[in-house]
């Protein structure tokens, strides 16, 4: 009997008919679609957001609720019963989720005392579920609070809680179909229809990359950053007040509001379900990550999901004294490698949610043919980078280097072990391998100065202020901030020359572009072959635009030449011809994000310059929770979106796929209360990526959805070149 209910239920859910959700939400490519492929056999995983009701193996009776939040087990029928809505807190763990928006909790650590109802989220409402040890129908459910069992409570027909060790059948119970179950609080896709699978393990994959975000940023500068991409309690959890964070007001925000030169500038701290002024475009500290909002995202095509661990140290220095936290732990690699756990997690509770181990459609990939395979499987391909300014501890401290070769050796060693596959040797300060590339002349220089004791010392950057015929996407340097009445006099010139870097002393006025004098060092070199030793993709960005051409030189002697790739807006400068090289190798250069018009304008840069041996097509870095605000709302002189709008069907999208795909229909993005629209409100969290493509299609038609679509695979093709074999490793 059991199986024939159980397989009702998960039939109902496979058609969409038992979630309040699932007309807006749309299936992932694991839900079964026709009987033939219903598993009727119930698992500890696959009850995940079901509507139950739950029997009693003991008594054969289903448990009901008391107007007082107490629970009995004396119903007859399903129908007669509680419905119960079990929501996952993780692999085989629920909140058992009431009518009444509550949920069921263990009281005590007595046993038989009697189950209550809690609307508060503590260990006491979570439930382990477990097939029976001997074998018998039926499941265990362990509260995570006093680690006792679910029980019939003997001849009363309570329920509550008894020891752990106890495995009669009053500790077993099954889950049966049902209706009418209260809707735990959850952001929805929006979406309807199915997201596409692969052509098979020998075509081309496709789909878009995104090279360059950091979800793992929810412990990021100390505690300045709010919110999480999941929380096991769900989104009131994940995305709740911000208050406690940033203050009264955000009037603590200090990182956001350094950022924005704006000290005393507040905002309403309320998360869900309002969202009154976060997320956002222009909100750095603020989650834009949230798991709900990638799924749409991967609804849309994403394919390839670069997420860099990152910190800073210095910034998070400033705001643990802010905090009152003197000993948190602000070492860049230390936190960085603790922010891996974190992403595993999120791959297991997104497996949690759609039905168990490997069910997800979120997968950590070490390998180019472990992206392939998740891929075709229709699935989304996370790739661990790291972006840090002390990659293996490698800073640099009045002038003395705070790593050697034997350091680099066994950190790379580590990183690589645990996963991390592309790195920033290089990111915004002065490090033991050189130079940063500068493009900030005021903030980020003191910075420099207070984790490397001293300021940048510099030099005229090539081409002058306003040449950008010789660079792509961005030019090298920036307009230095020098002491207030200090500039081009002779005063400052004298100085500058004899105490470099002692003071923010510089050139100032027109074509007075600074780059870093900082060069590559020996220790650049040794970190820089042992990164091409190990396989591992070089990110250019960051980097002085002298060092980025040492670097090129380097890969260039390699037998076959080592690609390296620019994620991020090419940050510190990339000539033309550094962008050749970087194409002619088989490197990638993927822009900034931006909004889809200055995309489709960067691709028409780019483009010109592609190798004819190689494929080429352009993906993107959105930079999403790494202080970098995302595109704004679209011009009233651009074409409006009109909702809902659907991808993957249409004359723009021909030649677009090597495989028929199913069109998706995308709705305006529903978080809690607030309704999104990317006309007026631009990217202001990670699910428009949606309605960017759509922007994409009227911005850039036909050949800009290919360049597109083409970039997860073009991206793995230079991820295999990376890791393929050399005769030659040249120093």
């Amino acid at each position: 009997m059991k199986q024939v209910l159980f397989g009702t239920l998960l039939l109902c859910a496979a058609l969409a008919g038992c979630n309040s959700d699932a007309e807006l939400a749309g299936n992932g490519i694991g839900t079964p679609t026709n009987p033939a492929e219903v598993e009727e056999s119930p698992t500890a995983f696959n009850i995940a957001n079901q509507c139950v009701a739950i029997q009693s193996l003991a008594n054969d009776r289903f448990i009901s609720m008391n107007s007082d939040g107490s629970y009995g087990v004396s119903q007859a029928t399903a129908v007669n019963a509680s419905p119960f809505y079990l929501k996952p807190t993780a692999l085989g763990k629920y909140m058992i989720y009431n009518r009444d928006k509550a949920m069921m909790r263990a009281v005590g650590s007595s046993a038989g005392t009697p189950v209550s109802s809690a609307t508060a989220f503590s260990d006491a409402i979570e439930w382990t579920v477990l097939e029976d040890e001997k074998g018998r129908a039926g499941f265990s459910l362990t509260n995570s609070g006093n680690n006792m069992k679910l029980a019939l409570l003997g001849f009363s027909n309570g329920l509550g809680t008894v020891e752990s060790s106890g495995n009669s059948e009053e500790t077993l119970f099954q889950f049966v179909k049902s209706t009418g179950c209260a809707e735990f609080p959850e952001i929805a896709t929006n979406t309807q229809g199915r997201t596409f699978a692969g052509a098979g393990l020998n075509n081309a994959v496709k789909g878009f990359a995104d090279v360059h975000n950091h979800i793992t940023a929810t412990t990021f500068l100390g505690g300045a950053h709010h919110g999480t991409p999941h929380h096991r309690f769900g989104v009131t959890q994940a995305l709740g007040s911000c208050e406690a964070n940033h203050g009264p007001m955000g009037r603590l925000d200090l990182v956001d509001n350094l950022f924005k030169f704006s000290p005393q500038a507040t905002h309403d701290t309320q998360g869900w379900p309002t969202f009154r002024t976060w997320p956002a475009a222009d909100a750095l500290t603020h989650e834009g990550l949230y798991y709900k909002w990638l799924e749409r995202a991967w609804q849309a095509g994403l394919r390839i999901f670069v997420t860099n661990l990152v910190e800073n140290e210095t910034l998070c220095n400033v705001v643990k004294v802010s905090k009152g936290m003197p000993l948190q732990n602000c070492n860049e690699m230390e936190s960085a490698v603790a922010q891996i756990d974190y992403i595993k997690q999120l791959e297991s509770y997104i497996d949690a949610q759609e039905g168990g181990p490997g069910k997800g459609w979120f997968r950590i990939v070490t390998s180019p043919k472990e992206a392939r395979k998740v891929i075709n499987e229709g699935k989304l391909a996370v790739v661990l980078g790291i972006e840090i300014s002390h990659l293996f501890n490698c800073g640099i401290k009045l002038g003395q280097n705070l790593c050697d070769e034997a350091e680099i050796d066994k950190q790379l060693d580590r990183l690589h072990a645990l996963g991390v596959r592309q790195m920033f040797p290089i990111h915004e300060f002065d490090n033991a391998f050189g130079g940063n590339g500068i493009f900030d002349g005021a903030v980020l220089n003191v910075g420099n100065f207070l984790d490397t004791g001293a300021f940048w010392q510099t030099y005229d950057c090539p081409g002058g202020d306003n040449n950008y015929a010789d660079y792509i996407l961005r030019q090298p340097g920036a307009v230095m901030t020098s002491v207030p009445g200090l500039g081009n006099d002779p005063v400052t010139q004298a100085l500058i020359g004899a105490n470099p870097g002692l003071a923010p002393l510089y050139p100032t006025g027109e074509n007075q572009r600074q780059c870093n004098r900082r060069g590559l060092t020996e220790l650049g070199k040794y970190a820089f072959k042992r990164l091409m030793e190990k396989g591992v993709i070089i990110e250019v960005d960051h980097m002085e635009l002298s060092i980025k051409g040492d670097l090129i030189e380097m890969a260039d002697r390699q037998m076959p030449k080592y690609p390296l790739v620019s994620t991020h807006g090419a940050h510190g400068g990339i000539t033309r011809e550094q962008g050749r090289k970087i194409l002619a190798a088989g490197g990638i250069i993927y822009p900034y994000q931006g909004d889809a018009k200055s995309w489709s304008e960067d691709l028409k840069v780019i483009a010109p310059l592609k190798s004819q041996q190689f494929d080429f097509a352009m993906g993107f870095g959105a930079d999403t929770n790494g202080l970098g605000a995302q595109a704004g709302p679209r011009g009233a002189d651009r074409p409006q979106i009109s909702y809902p709008f659907t991808l993957f069907q249409g004359p723009d999208w021909a030649g677009v796929f090597n495989i028929n795909v199913t069109p998706v229909k995308f709705d305006k993005q529903t978080s809690g209360e607030r309704v999104f629209d990317a006309n007026t409100e631009g990217q202001a969290h990670y699910g428009l990526k949606a309605d960017w493509v759509e922007e994409l299609r009227l911005e850039g038609g036909n050949e800009a959805l290919k360049a597109l679509y083409n970039s997860a695979e073009v991206y793995i093709q230079m991820w295999e070149r990376t890791t393929a074999k050399r005769t030659q490793i040249n120093p």
